[in-house]
């Protein structure tokens, strides 16, 4: 059973890494950590100089802060899983941090 609930939790790593950092994608190992929130937090703040911008990514987090536990539990629902993903994208996609590489 722990296999298929780290296959879940790295399938779920590599969801969030694809969302927020495709260009370091390899890295999504270090989203399988219990600091997943400070992980989320260190990435968006890697995005942009723009601190209004890294607030506006935080509060997203902070939204989503039920969820990222559960995660961190392996206790997430898919949607739970897909609502935050979109979350991300949605703040990526406002604030012109979309990059096509």
């Amino acid at each position: 059973m722990d296999g298929v609930m780290k296959m879940e939790r790295d399938l779920t790593s590599r969801a969030l890494m694809n969302v927020l950092d495709v260009t370091h994608f390899y890295n999504y190992a270090k989203l399988n950590n219990d600091d997943l929130y400070e992980q989320l937090k260190a990435i968006i703040e890697s995005l942009t100089d723009d601190q209004s911008i890294i607030e506006k990514g935080i509060a997203i987090l902070d939204k989503n802060r039920q969820t990222i536990d559960h995660i961190v539990k392996n206790t997430n629902s898919y949607e739970e899983l897909q609502q935050l993903c979109e979350d991300l994208r949605s703040f990526k996609r406002q604030n012109g941090l979309l990059k096509t590489q």
